[in-house]
């Protein structure tokens, strides 16, 4: 069988692939392993010069002419530039790759965090309300707004009216401490009256255990003027009005509380007498008993009582002259002595001015 292999050489300066035939005929040269086909060998050669049949020199590396030995340095210049051009462009070939791919990496790897930020911002602005949305919101909270100023609008006129409600309780309570009176201190004076009573009754019994039994004698008819009692009043008013000269403290006490819830005025000549009796309680029930008769004379019944001795006449003494009266002159009934005279004198001096009027 006839072998067909070809042998096939490449040009070192172009790459064109060069038939070992080609160097057999002259068109192509091998000189120091580097091959110069055909395609580049005719610019190498000066012109005219004509291609001559390779000898067996050739074939051993030795020139066949003249003209082909000076050609042989510049075609190997020439493959040394080419040569190092192709290192040289290798190198920045694989270079420009490398900074390609690290750029490509850094792009892609910039893309994919884009991607992720695109696709969370999509996730947030799923959530994000709609201008709709948003505008109903406004309106719901606008018509909030009206019915909460409408509702503490309310809300202040309920806090008002309590607020006078509050201060009329407070008014009328305050009223009623100032007319409230304390018999705690009178009924304790008269609790430790009858223990000394009673003390004083077991002593006289063990001491004089044979009392003498007085001679009451016997009534006699009564006078017309005893029968009929004061002038002016009814009979069960009269009778109250003698039990003002009893001895007994109880007697008076309970004689001046009687004539006091009568309110008539004619027994107001017999109260006055009674604003000096000798007894605490008595006086206080008096003086309290005078402010309910707008009278000149009760008025200065009154003034009178300022200078109690007892300080609880005094106080008492003291409101019934602002309620009779309507003034608010100060009086300090816990004062001192001089403190009191004064105070007492602002009055007087009210009274001076004013008596001639009062009542009218």
């Amino acid at each position: 069988m006839q072998d067909d292999t070809v042998e096939v050489a490449f040009c070192d300066l172009c790459g064109t692939s060069v038939p070992i035939a080609d160097m057999a005929a002259g068109t192509a040269v091998r000189h120091q392993n580097k091959t110069v086909g055909a395609c580049c060998l005719g610019a190498l050669r000066p012109s005219g010069a004509a291609v001559i049949p390779p000898v067996d020199g050739l074939r051993t590396g030795a020139p066949s002419t003249a003209g082909e030995v000076r050609l042989m340095p510049v075609a190997i210049v020439l493959l040394a530039a080419v040569a190092g051009a192709t290192i040289f462009l290798d190198y920045r070939l694989t270079s420009a790759d490398s900074v390609m791919r690290q750029n490509y990496a850094q792009l892609a790897e910039a893309q994919a965090a884009d991607g992720r930020a695109l696709a969370g911002m999509v996730v947030t602005m799923d959530a994000v309300p709609r201008r709709a949305e948003l505008d109903v919101v406004v309106a719901k909270l606008a018509e909030l707004a009206i019915e909460s100023t409408a509702a503490r609008t309310s809300q202040q006129k309920e806090i008002e009216t309590v607020r006078l409600d509050v201060a009329a309780v407070g008014k009328e309570q305050r009223t009623q401490i100032a007319q409230f009176i304390d018999y705690r201190p009178l009924i304790e004076d008269l609790r430790q009256r009858q223990l000394r009573l009673v003390d004083l009754v077991t002593t006289l019994r063990v001491v004089s255990p044979v009392a003498a039994v007085p001679v009451v004698p016997e009534p006699g008819p009564a006078t017309p003027a005893e029968a009929s009692g004061p002038p002016g009043l009814p009979p069960a008013l009269a009778e109250q009005v003698k039990k003002l000269q009893a001895t007994d403290p109880a007697a008076r006490f309970e004689a001046v509380d009687e004539l006091l819830r009568s309110k008539d005025p004619a027994v107001l000549t017999h109260l006055l007498p009674l604003a000096r009796d000798p007894d605490n309680f008595v006086r206080r029930l008096t003086v309290e008993g005078l402010g309910e008769f707008k009278r000149p004379e009760a008025v200065e019944g009154l003034l009178v009582a300022l200078a109690d001795a007892d300080e609880y006449v005094r106080e008492t003494a003291w409101r019934a002259l602002k309620e009779v009266t309507g003034q608010k002159i100060p009086f300090e009934t816990g004062a001192s002595k001089d403190a009191r005279a004064r105070a007492v004198q602002k009055w007087q001096d009210w009274w001076d001015k004013n008596k001639a009027t009062f009542g009218a």
